[in-house]
């Protein structure tokens, strides 16, 4: 699996019950941003990954680590 697809799975599912304004708010990206992440294949900017990895308080390797699951912790 690419970068880009782990990312995008570790995200959905840690949106639980939140509303995307709200869970884009607590990641730190813009909704246009967060929606392009969830929508599109498209890979994410550094930024963007360091703001995800900061929000779950995991480190980037760990984020981009498709059998590592410390996202689900947070």
């Amino acid at each position: 699996m690419d970068a880009s697809k782990i990312v995008q799975r570790k995200v959905r599912e840690m949106k639980g019950e939140l509303t995307y304004r709200a869970y884009a708010r607590k990641l730190g990206l813009t909704l246009a941003t967060l929606n392009r992440l969830l929508n599109s294949p498209q890979n994410a900017t550094l930024g963007t990954i360091g703001k995800i990895s900061r929000a779950f308080r995991v480190t980037s390797s760990q984020l981009l680590d498709e059998d590592d699951n410390q996202h689900r912790n947070r």
